[in-house]
């Protein structure tokens, strides 16, 4: 039989892969997530927007009444302005709120997805939820033969502490449970209740967040489960143990998103490509349990001499051929280089390829120059390194400006190019001074 292939060949992010093998790794399930399931009719659950879009409907069928028109909420939804609706449903619905969810949520038998058993054969610390159903521990009665494992809202904070603590799988619903009346968050002042008036709930976020790698699955860019959690938390990050995760379509953030995600709030995004049913995100799940479970060595876009130390060279591609001077004077120190030499667009999956080789590189050399100043590539590519804590070597040429990141950095003068010799020798002589002992020596 052929070996199944994935667009993730080799994308998958080794420190992920290491943290979960640690068991330091923590699954955060978005709307996404339960989209992925459908029920009996081939309806699929709703996400955020969708939700929010039912649930107006249903006040609406039963008379629930309204403080402004239903258009008008149609056309805040149709802006994007989420938690503006939900707020407003939340107080017209009052005592019926848990009864409207549980109508849109249990409308016919939905069974886990393919996706919610993946997740359920991968050994998390703890599986964190903004959804409100229970396909999750679903999955894992499903995989285990009936067994459910702890499930608790944010009421229960305490005993998921326990579990914490005690090394015990559980399932939080950080936004309650539609089983549990009167556990349910749903707007943004709810959130803001949560953490900053109960101290409780805000521990054990710092926690989770302090202490391991956090992957974030299901959520969108301008998703506010996402922005309710990440950005009142941004605070946390700055004490972080390494950096957290999220899969999430390549149209959603620019380079310039994703280098501030990654440098603000040390989340770096994994992403896959968008088709109607975001099919990937199980192609993903699937990529990392196999990585999980084999012993295979993954393929490096470094040589395989093990003695030498790599180095990831970032500039413009319109100076490749200063690029490729820096790489060879690089070789002649004794590093094994990296360098793209093909004009990449944003958007294209090299950006994942590119990951990957900061990732794996022991050092960053960054040519600065007027041009690399303009390209939105080398400002994610220094963000990268920067995020995965990569010694960092700039080379400025002239007198291109120096981006903010690197303003603390002592960085190697040079004139225009092309170099002379005495630009050689000043490169050569820094690079071998910041060249590493090698692994043999």
């Amino acid at each position: 039989m052929a070996e199944r292939r994935h667009r993730f060949e080799g994308l998958v992010p080794e420190m992920l892969i290491q943290s979960i093998r640690d068991h330091r790794c923590v699954l955060f399930a978005g709307a996404g997530m339960s989209a992925q399931a459908q029920t009996q009719d081939g309806t699929r659950l709703p996400t955020w927007s969708a939700l929010l879009e039912r649930m107006l409907n249903w006040c609406i069928d039963h008379r629930v009444p309204l403080r402004a028109d239903p258009a008008e909420f149609k056309e805040v939804l149709k802006r994007g302005r989420l938690l503006v609706v939900a707020q407003e449903l939340q107080q017209s619905l009052g005592s019926q709120l848990n009864t409207c969810l549980s109508a849109i949520l249990h409308t016919g038998k939905t069974t886990p997805s393919e996706a919610h058993r993946l997740v359920s054969r991968i050994d998390w610390v703890a599986a964190l939820s903004s959804n409100y159903d229970g396909l999750i521990e679903g999955a894992y009665a499903l995989e285990t033969g009936g067994i459910v494992p702890p499930v608790f809202s944010p009421a229960g904070i305490g005993q998921a502490l326990d579990c914490l603590r005690s090394n015990r799988f559980f399932v939080l619903k950080v936004h309650g449970d539609v089983n549990l009346p009167g556990s349910i968050v749903l707007s943004n002042r709810d959130y803001s209740r949560l953490l900053y008036l109960s101290p409780g709930y805000r521990s054990f976020l710092e926690s989770i967040f302090s202490n391991y790698t956090v992957l974030f699955v299901g959520f969108g860019g301008n998703d506010p489960d996402l922005d309710g959690i990440v950005d009142r938390l941004s605070t946390i990050y700055e004490h972080s143990i390494g950096q957290h995760f999220i899969l999430i379509s390549e149209d959603e953030f620019t380079a310039l998103e994703r280098r501030r995600l990654l440098e603000d709030k040390r989340l770096d995004c994994i992403t896959y490509r968008r088709d109607a049913s975001h099919s990937q995100v199980v192609e993903f799940l699937w990529a990392l349990s196999q990585r999980l479970t084999s012993k295979a060595v993954v393929n490096t876009p470094f040589a395989k001499d093990e003695n030498k130390q790599r180095a990831f060279i970032s500039g413009s591609s319109r100076q490749i051929g200063m690029l490729r001077e820096v790489a060879e004077i690089a070789r002649q120190v004794g590093f094994d280089v990296w360098y793209s030499e093909t004009e990449i667009a944003v958007g294209d999956r090299l950006v994942d390829v590119i990951a990957k080789c900061i990732d794996e590189a022991d050092c960053f050399i960054v040519i600065l120059s007027k041009e690399s100043g303009e390209s939105s590539w080398v400002h994610f590519e220094i963000g990268r390194a920067f995020g995965a804590h990569k010694k960092v070597f700039p080379i400025r040429i002239g007198d291109a400006p120096v981006p903010s990141d690197l303003m603390n950095v002592v960085y190697l003068q040079v004139s225009e190019p092309p170099f002379n010799a005495e630009d050689k020798e000043k490169i050569m002589m820094n690079l071998a001074r910041f060249l590493k002992p090698t692994k043999s020596s």
